[in-house]
């Protein structure tokens, strides 16, 4: 038979699960430059790049996840 543990989480602790994991881009425009927020799992901008393959660069060189969202 098989046991499971439970944990408890606070929702800040539920809601901050994933932070630092995980990434997604979207498009947008800082200081006048098209290119792509990068956001953190809860919508956050934590960075910008000109172009999608130097957004995910900076994804993959801060050890974090792209994660897909539609």
């Amino acid at each position: 038979m098989a046991t499971t543990n439970s944990i408890n989480l606070s929702e800040q602790e539920f809601a901050g699960l994933g932070m630092h994991q995980l990434a997604y881009l979207r498009e947008a425009r800082m200081d006048g430059i098209q290119g792509f927020a990068i956001c953190a799992a809860d919508g956050s901008v934590i960075g910008f790049a000109p172009n999608r393959v130097k957004a995910m660069a900076a994804i993959i060189q801060n050890d974090m996840e792209l994660a897909p969202v539609q």
